[in-house]
């Protein structure tokens, strides 16, 4: 019998035993967001402290739960809990097999994950283990993809945080550590595997967070800080709804610029003297909160019978919305706005990050400063800053704010800027750039255009429909230009805080643009939204032969989605009969689009006109740079016509991405 607990580095735990991922288990399932917050968070522990890759501390990676089966005499862990991980961690490791030769990794000497009654998905594995081409093979499509996604990841994160790949698989290979835990022969499997879905959460940094800023705040005033903290924590529902009547009257009653109620909020000076607690208010169990000498215990236990009003009128729930970061994250974010200071965007290190500002002298005002901070920055965020709406049967982007109704005594959710027509231009602009840098970066960390969007809605008192949109058209040129295209990448702190998102940059590499399934993802959500744009103000001028494009509803109907595969729209691998072409015509940029992982894998090696044949029938579209393509007659590098198509399309793109932005007049 093997040790039940036993911890590994990444270099043991794939050179020794062998794993199964049994039928009950889901198939492989992450996708972008998910692989690029693994290797991020390795990287973040190589980066942490200033010493040599040996005398790092270990990072533990999460927990392994297997089951011992007897095979033929072979023993092979039967995989319950940690399956996506183990898997990603196998396309990672065939990865740095394949793309950096230089890198030993002979102790890899075989695949040693399979999966049960599923031939496709172990063989995929075994292709990218062996560097195989897949061409006119079939293969598992998420873990394809997962391989793309590892690599685009790994190479830009590389990049950002000028970390040599030697070092990253140092540490990956001997110091990233993860638990395997036995479970006993006996176990009723399926059980145990229902157990293990169900199990509750252990407790969040964010409670222990709370727990020490309390501790710094004299009496009075926490009751105060512990009711905005556990409002503000809902990031599902707008804060003026995790308080009752009574306080959101204080709060935010007061009438803003347009007599909207709820909209206004309360000043700093004002805010710990009218958030007293009160037999009124019924916020604390057993009407303790009559008395003003509240322990640190029952402050963290004011959770959840504090509110006698969780609904608005029409019933809605917290579960209409859902927002582009967790909570934890979101504490970073404020600090970060409040301090002025180069704070991670990463809430593995909550604690650490908060922790100088707890023990100094002024601990105490800074708490205090922290908690009007966080209220503050919760209401700008409801309001200024997208979430996905779940309603009437839709499931859309959405930026809308809370409207009192004096007449009824209710409230509804209407669109943050125009006149409340779910269709006003304004609202959708800002909308469709706030949705263009989300879906660019879908990871919950290190969100820099949030962080940036948040700082100017609070630096600035009246928000402006088209001041917010410049700025945020600014921002994202600035993005293109100083970070993406640039020669020598600025820091995105720098952007932000020291260059106040003003261009910085002077040498663009235009290079970065042809790199196949390497160029960033953010290059072509940005070039969508100035196709989108130039389709609203009527500007035609890269129109090629054919239908005009702009007569497409599709366009004006476009909205971003996840997407993560970049195709190539003449086929790397094209059909028997097909010719290749040249490397450099097939990664320019011209030839390459962003569109949906699944749809890629299904038309991946089809030539153009059939692409173009089933695309047109689609009711809506992946990418506006993909329709311009389609108006081609002819997609090739040295056609009967003697043009060109990848470069004068390309050209034409790039024309576009470098132009200055223009605004609707």
């Amino acid at each position: 019998m093997s040790e039940i607990i036993k911890q590994f580095s990444i270099k043991e735990l794939f050179s020794c035993d062998n794993y199964v991922i049994p039928i009950y288990q889901r198939n492989y399932a992450w996708g972008n967001s998910e692989i690029t917050q693994l290797i991020q968070d390795i990287v973040d522990y190589i980066k942490k402290d200033n010493v040599t890759i040996n005398e790092k501390p270990n990072y533990y990676i999460g927990t392994l739960i297997v089951y011992e089966r007897q095979n033929g005499g072979t023993t092979i862990f039967e995989t319950i809990d940690g399956q996506q991980r183990l898997t990603t961690l196998t396309i990672l490791l065939s990865l740095i097999k394949n793309e950096f030769p230089k890198i030993d990794i002979s102790w890899y000497k075989s695949l040693n994950l399979q999966f049960d009654s599923r031939k496709i998905s172990t063989q995929t594995l075994q292709y990218l283990f062996n560097g195989a081409s897949f061409e006119e093979k079939e293969c598992n499509i998420s873990i394809k993809q997962g391989y793309e996604d590892s690599k685009k990841a790994l190479k830009k994160i590389l990049e950002d945080f000028k970390l040599p790949i030697t070092d990253f698989c140092e540490y990956l290979f001997e110091k990233v550590n993860i638990l395997r835990v036995l479970v006993p022969g006996d176990t009723d499997l399926n059980h145990y595997f229902e157990i293990m879905n169900s199990r509750g959460e252990q407790l969040e940094k964010h409670e222990i967070l709370k727990a020490k800023c309390i501790e710094v705040l004299d009496e009075k005033d926490r009751f105060a800080f512990s009711l905005i903290w556990e409002a503000c924590s809902n990031m599902e529902k707008y804060v003026q709804y995790d308080f009752n009547p009574s306080q959101r009257d204080k709060l935010f009653g007061h009438d803003d610029s347009k007599g909207n109620k709820w909209n206004n909020l309360i000043s700093f000076e004002k805010l710990y003297a009218e958030l007293k607690p009160g037999i009124k208010e019924g916020n604390l169990p057993n009407q303790v909160s009559e008395k003003n000498n509240l322990t640190i215990e029952e402050l963290l236990k004011s959770d959840s019978k504090r509110f006698s009003e969780q609904h608005d009128s029409n019933g809605d729930t917290a579960e209409r919305f859902n927002s582009v970061i967790n909570f934890s994250n979101f504490l970073l974010h404020i600090l970060r706005i409040q301090t002025k200071a180069n704070i991670a965007l990463d809430d593995k290190r909550l604690l650490e990050l908060f922790d100088p500002y707890l023990k100094d002298s002024e601990s105490k005002a800074f708490v205090k400063s922290f908690g009007y901070n966080l209220l503050k920055g919760k209401f700008l965020f409801d309001k200024y800053i997208i979430k996905r709406e779940f309603t009437k049967g839709t499931d859309r982007w959405s930026l809308k704010q809370l409207k009192w109704y004096e007449q009824n005594k209710n409230a509804s959710y209407i669109n943050t800027f125009g006149s409340g027509d779910n269709n006003d231009d304004e609202n959708r602009e800002i909308l469709m750039l706030l949705s263009m840098f989300h879906v660019s970066n879908p990871t919950l960390v290190y969100k820099h255009w949030l962080n940036a969007a948040l700082k100017y809605v609070f630096e600035n008192e009246n928000i402006i429909a088209d001041n917010y949109k410049k700025y945020l058209e600014k921002l994202a040129k600035v993005f293109l230009n100083d970070r993406f295209l640039a020669k020598e990448p600025k820091d995105y702190f720098e952007i932000i805080y020291s260059n106040n998102g003003q261009s910085k940059n002077s040498e663009i590499e235009y290079a970065k643009l042809n790199q196949g399934t390497s160029v960033e993802n953010f290059i072509f959500n940005y070039l969508d939204y100035l196709l989108w744009q130039n389709y609203r103000n009527g500007k035609e001028y890269f129109i090629v032969e054919g239908e005009n494009p702009f007569e497409d509803s599709r366009i004006k109907d476009f909205e971003y989605t996840f997407r993560s595969s970049v195709e190539h729209y003449y086929p790397q691998h094209p059909i028997e009969g097909n010719p290749k072409i040249d490397e450099k015509w097939l990664n320019h940029f011209g030839n390459l689009c962003l569109i949906s992982t699944s749809k890629n894998s299904r038309l991946s090696n089809y030539m153009p006109k059939a692409k173009k044949d089933h695309y047109q029938n689609s009711p809506t579209l992946d990418s506006i740079k993909q329709r311009i393509m389609m108006e081609y007659e002819e997609w090739d590098t040295h056609g009967g016509n003697g043009k060109n198509e990848i470069e004068d399309h390309g050209n034409k793109m790039i024309k576009i991405l470098m132009e200055k932005q223009s605004t609707k007049t």
